[in-house]
């Protein structure tokens, strides 16, 4: 996730005791061994977690994966565990899954949870956003943790680029606020909050923020009862999906349409010089600039005699959440039902929603469109279908139930079955791969640099599991699949219906969790440094102590259970005897595994 230089140069930072209680930095001991030879020294790193939100207590005492450690008391089944491992902002990583004090606790459940390379962000059960990290902070050295930026919207998914958070509330709309404390200060020039349209009260006594932000709104007026239901944000672009399948995009700086991702070429960007007025950019893939592409410019002002590079004064910065301040329909997707839209890091991907086919425009140099060996161009700026049943023998039936996208890799749900006349159809799911495989996040036990037919990702592809309700064999099916941007992945198994789709109402002890790919960082959470090339299971020691873990399992089974009281993180009391379950995400170099709650 971060390079050695700065690692060392972290820790040279950090060996200096702070003062000061709560999310304050630890000194690190030193061990200086000392022989006939000379000097040697040896740092014993007990590393704090992802942007410095561990406690004193937090830190655990080093334990061997070989053996079961001395459990710890059994916990409550109210009690809720956050765990992260993996790198921490070019500081220190975490060989294993350590709890995070500041979002755990009795009835503690989060809606979402995301990290970046220098800042994250999650939703608590009320709906408010939290975000902490070096890169929010400005500075290396501040001590403290999650901090409340965006209150009382309900909101329900994150989408983190570099310098903006993108947040979706449950009534479908769209909100974006600064990755950078610094820049969320209220000015003159930028007021403070709004009023709530389902709050009659707030009209005479329009709610305030301390926080600057903006709601992003459809550049054509949705229809009636039509609403924003889910968001991926990539590395510089923005996608978007309605309740009625229709598919939105909208540029996060200036290198938004570099390989075609954006699927469209013109929008109106607001300008500077005026709250009310917009200026009509191009977005021109710099890859379709010809052998002058990276002396291209990204953008150009649309002139009828001329086009130019604007001046820097002509749009907002690329790091200013006003820079683009609307979604705009896909022109190609039209008229196409979407049931999902998820953004790589410079390509997006669209699922139809009745037959699972999957369309793929952006960049492809790793062949993470999935077009296939013969298709050797290196970008694709129209929307295309991505053939899946190559992957299978002649007379198969394919569907895509699911994508999942992050880096230069894409990873497909699909399922498969041969009909055969007068027999009930006998459905396989497999977990299909492609993009850059260099670090083994392929999954299919190579190293390949580029990979352009799909390939099925070993042990989690093909499975069955004898049901002894209807004496019958089922599939079993990722629940979860998440993809990083560095290169690793997660996926938690389930059992599945006859169909093939995962069974959410199956009675079950839990569901593996399975990782692989880049472990530069730890953030497979193995406790050794080594890449995967196979899906793997995580190892249940680190979280023994919880409620209902056995250390006889050898691997995590996620559990799902209902909770007396579910809190938010201020502790407030948001439901009673909900269902909350756990589930992982991949994060940038990291890895966690929290409860979530649906709200």
């Amino acid at each position: 996730m971060f390079s050695r230089t700065a690692r060392l140069a972290a820790v040279r930072r950090t060996f200096s005791t702070q003062a000061g209680s709560g999310y304050a930095r630890r000194s690190i001991p030193l061990l200086v061994a000392v022989s006939a030879t000379g000097v040697a020294a040896a740092l014993a790193l007990s590393p704090p977690l992802y942007a410095d939100i561990l406690e004193k207590g937090d830190v655990p005492a080093k334990r061997s994966l070989k053996g079961t450690a001395a459990a710890s008391p059994s916990k409550g089944k109210d009690e809720l565990d956050t765990f992260v491992w993996g790198s921490n902002n070019d500081s220190y990583d975490s060989k294993l899954p350590t709890p995070l004090s500041k979002l755990s606790g009795v009835g503690t459940a989060l809606r979402d949870l995301a990290f970046h390379e220098k800042h994250a962000a999650c939703v608590d059960a009320s709906g408010n956003v939290y975000q902490w990290g070096d890169g929010f902070f400005g500075d290396a050295s501040n001590t403290d943790g999650p901090v409340l930026t965006l209150k009382g919207k309900n909101i329900v998914k994150l989408g983190l680029s570099n310098s903006k958070v993108y947040a979706l509330s449950k009534t479908g709309r769209i909100y974006a606020l600064s990755a950078r404390k610094a820049a969320q200060a209220v000015t003159s020039e930028r007021p403070a909050g709004e009023g709530s349209w389902w709050n009659p009260v707030s009209w005479m006594w329009p709610e305030k923020s301390t926080v600057d932000f903006i709601e992003v709104l459809p550049d054509s007026k949705l229809e009636r009862g039509e609403s924003f239901v889910s968001i991926s944000a990539g590395q510089s672009h923005l996608l978007a999906l309605t309740s009625s399948g229709r598919s939105f995009a909208a540029p996060i700086s200036s290198a938004a349409n570099s390989h075609g991702q954006l699927g469209l070429r013109k929008v109106k960007l607001p300008s500077p010089a005026s709250s009310t007025s917009t200026i009509e950019v191009q977005f021109e893939p710099k890859a379709a600039s010809g052998p002058f592409a990276k002396s291209a410019p990204a953008i150009r002002i649309v002139n009828p005699t001329t086009q130019t590079a604007p001046a820097p004064n002509e749009t907002q910065t690329d790091e200013s959440i006003r820079y683009c301040d609307k979604v705009f329909e896909i022109p190609s997707l039209r008229g196409v039902h979407i049931g999902q839209l998820v953004a790589g890091d410079r390509a997006s991907y669209a699922r139809t929603k009745s037959e699972g086919r999957v369309l793929a425009w952006g960049a492809n140099e790793y062949g993470q469109m999935g077009l296939g060996a013969a298709f050797l161009l290196q970008y694709v700026t129209v929307p295309t279908e991505v053939v899946l049943s190559r992957a299978y023998p002649a007379g198969t039936t394919t569907e895509c139930t699911n994508i999942a996208a992050g880096g230069d890799m894409v990873y497909f749900t699909v399922e498969s079955s041969k009909p055969v006349p007068g027999q009930t159809p006998n459905v396989t799911v497999d977990l299909l791969a492609a993009g850059m495989g260099q670090f083994g996040s392929l999954g299919n036990n190579m190293y390949t640099q580029s990979q352009a037919s799909p390939v099925r990702v070993r042990n989690v592809s093909g499975l069955k599991e004898y049901d002894e309700a209807t004496k019958t064999t089922r599939a079993l099916a990722p629940t979860v699949i998440s993809a990083s941007p560095t290169n690793h992945a997660a996926v938690i198994m389930g059992l599945a219906d006859n169909s093939g789709k995962p069974n959410k109402n199956a009675a079950r002890t839990g569901g593996d969790v399975m990782l692989w790919g880049s472990n530069t960082d730890y953030q497979l959470g193995l406790g050794r440094r080594s890449n995967m090339a196979v899906p793997t299971p995580l190892p249940v020691e680190p979280f023994v102590g919880g409620f209902g873990v056995d250390p006889t399992w050898g691997r995590l089974l996620t559990g799902e259970r209902k909770v007396s009281v579910v809190r938010d993180l201020e502790g407030n009391a948001v439901g009673k005897n909900k269902t909350v379950e756990q589930t992982v995400v991949a994060g940038w170099g990291c890895t966690a595994v929290y409860w979530k709650v649906t709200p």
